[in-house]
């Protein structure tokens, strides 16, 4: 997702790091799209090395903030995995892509961090920031493809 003003003046550099990040995560929590059927322990070594090529690339863009955002969505979403809320994972994921692409404002912490503490509501709350950030950057058509392509339903094995 790198449609916002953030993003555009190196789209493919940034789409590369969130497909790099989002392999890391699913070889974690998923089914990785390039490893076929790896065993457990391969898996999770080739989602941290997917994770470090991911924000190894933010870094070698001079990015600070968005080194910020994608670690807070690893750490975020390890913590939501661990208590099993893969919407709430979703929620996160998508905002994240936002905060990636349009650039977060006073309200996305917040909202991460309510979510982050189980509050009712919060994953609503920030899949609705997300939404409404996306509209008023007229990325929407853009944040309805990332919504589709991030599927964290659980998968057959």
């Amino acid at each position: 997702m790198a449609a916002g003003a953030r993003t555009a003046g190196n789209p493919g550099e940034y789409a590369y790091v969130v497909e790099a990040v989002y392999e890391g995560y699913l070889c974690h929590y998923g089914r990785s799209r390039l490893l076929a059927d790896p065993d457990r322990d391969l898996a999770l070594l080739a989602g941290d090395l997917f994770y470090a090529i991911g924000i190894s690339g933010l870094a070698g863009l001079g990015d600070p903030e968005s080194v910020g955002i994608l670690s807070d969505l690893i750490r975020v979403t390890a913590e939501l995995e661990a208590r099993g809320d893969r919407d709430a994972a979703e929620a996160v994921w998508l905002a994240q892509l936002i905060a990636l692409s349009c650039g977060s404002d006073e309200s996305h912490g917040g909202l991460v961090s309510a979510l982050q503490c189980g509050e009712p509501g919060a994953v609503t709350d920030l899949a609705e920031w997300a939404a409404g950030t996306a509209d008023r950057h007229c990325i929407g058509r853009a944040f309805e493809a990332a919504r589709e392509a991030i599927d964290l339903r659980p998968r057959n094995s």
